[in-house]
């Protein structure tokens, strides 16, 4: 039996233990999925002001620093990276300080027989420390690498998420720059329709017009209105939605394009390389598959033997034989019938084996129509840019021809203002059509897993194929 002292000593040791056991670093925790999301590359802005420029590339960002959503896909990721902890931990021993206090009353047993008596003493006071293990190196090394699997399919599944919030902001951020310039041109086709009321006005009074003119003139006026309403009502909103998506409480600043599409011809089939190895959704369903089969194994793993060991080591006792300072404890379980649970979580697993190689080759099939979508996409952009490019400098000549006339006398300034209107209009059809080629460009960029906050890197090259969608 030890002495007081090294009982005290000991016990101020396993209190130290236990009180750094119980500290929780919860930045560190945080800087776990802040990484993979910042890749040591992407710097949060210091300072927001509501009224400053917005560039794409702040806009995205801000949404990655500050999206909640995002931060709650994180700690999905932490939280696998925890549960590989404590698959990892199956192969370590708990410790545990364990003092127990008895109290009996006295037993008849050897009466009047002093040395009986001290054998059954009517309290005692135990102080253990105690060890335990339980491993089935078949089942719990099987679970370790579902753990690892686990975990890589939630950061990628956390990538899959930041890139579908970066193409959420880009498409609010280019909306609200196309909402901005048609409420412009709405505004300039309001005043083209009141001159043109006012003339039909003025030619209904000398007899060259209808009172029908007028109505239809009233009623053309109205729409132009209404959809000047409608374009500043988006406007509002979709800076509401843009504050939202990037954690800010309001934009008010102007915004400023900054993104840069290089000029190339795509091709489907060098795209689906680099999806192959870039596209996070893609991996997760790679890693889901690999999680799955290993449970699989893991879930065998029951069957065989799983072996216990415990291990007492006794600071103080006094309990029957209080000579003895330790005990140990070695125990195999063999199971012989488990009334159908092992073999029903076997069945569960493969079950869920199917599911994910399911999910696996549908995300495959998705990746290739994404990526066929969004290439034709990107070529229609092109093809409606050239041809609106053309009607812009059509309506610009005829802008020139008509201040040309008004300048000889022969036109009036109404046409002048025709002319301008229809300039103005070709010049949003063409600012939609660039938005819708922006916008597209980034879906090409998140379909093959290369969408980051930082829109100035390129594509990056891969190796691998889709072997499996080309059969």
């Amino acid at each position: 039996m030890l002495n007081r002292s090294r009982w005290v000593w000991m016990t101020g040791v396993m209190l130290l233990f236990f009180m750094n056991g119980c500290a929780v670093n919860q930045d560190k925790d945080v800087q776990r999925y802040r990484d993979v999301l910042d890749a040591e590359q992407y710097t949060p802005e210091a300072v927001f002001h509501p009224e400053d420029p917005l560039t794409l590339a702040q806009a995205m960002k801000l949404a990655n620093a500050h999206n909640e959503q995002l931060a709650i896909a994180g700690e999905d990721y932490l939280q696998t990276l925890i549960n590989k902890d404590r698959a990892f931990a199956a192969f370590l021993p708990t410790i545990s300080f364990a003092p127990a206090f008895m109290h009996q009353g006295e037993t008849s047993l050897g009466a009047g027989n002093p040395l009986i008596t001290e054998f059954v003493p009517t309290q005692t006071t135990d102080v253990p420390i105690t060890g335990n293990m339980t491993l089935n190196p078949f089942r719990d090394a099987r679970t370790f690498q579902a753990a690892g699997s686990s975990a890589r399919m939630k950061e990628a599944l956390l990538l899959d998420r930041q890139s579908l919030l970066m193409l959420d902001v880009a498409e609010t951020y280019f909306q609200v720059m196309h909402s901005e310039k048609q409420a412009a041109v709405l505004q300039y086709s309001v005043q083209v329709g009141s001159q043109q009321l006012t003339d039909i006005r003025v030619k209904e009074k000398a007899g060259m017009a209808r009172p029908m003119d007028i109505s239809l003139a009233e009623a053309q006026l109205a729409k132009t209105r209404s959809n000047r309403i409608q374009a500043e009502n988006d406007v509002k909103t979709g800076r509401a939605m843009l504050a939202y998506l990037i954690g800010v409480p309001e934009v008010k600043g102007p915004f400023a394009n900054d993104l840069q599409i290089p000029a190339a011809e795509w091709q489907v089939e060098s795209l689906l390389t680099l999806a192959d190895s870039h596209r996070q959704d893609l991996i997760a369903a790679h890693e889901q598959v690999k999680a799955s089969a290993t449970s699989l194994e893991a879930a065998w793993g029951d069957y065989f033997p799983s072996i216990s060991l415990n291990l007492s080591y006794y600071l103080s006792r006094e309990s029957f034989p209080s000579d003895v300072d330790w005990t140990s404890l070695i125990r195999i379980n063999v199971p012989i019938f488990s009334a159908g649970l092992i073999h029903a979580d076997v069945r569960t697993a493969y079950s869920r084996l199917r599911q994910a190689r399911l999910a696996e080759l549908h995300a495959q099939r998705q990746v290739v129509k994404d990526l066929i979508v969004a290439v034709e996409n990107l070529r229609k952009d092109d093809q409606q840019i050239n041809q609106l490019n053309i009607q812009v400098q059509a309506t610009s000549e005829s802008l020139k021809q008509s201040d040309a006339a008004v300048n000889a006398g022969i036109g009036t300034n109404l046409e002048r203002l025709i002319a301008q209107n229809g300039l103005l209009s070709a010049e949003l059809s063409l600012s939609a059509a660039e938005f819708n080629r922006n916008v597209d460009y980034l879906r090409l960029l998140r379909v093959t897993g290369s969408l980051k906050p930082d829109i100035s890197a390129g594509l990056p090259r891969a190796a691998s194929n889709f072997s499996k969608i080309k059969k």
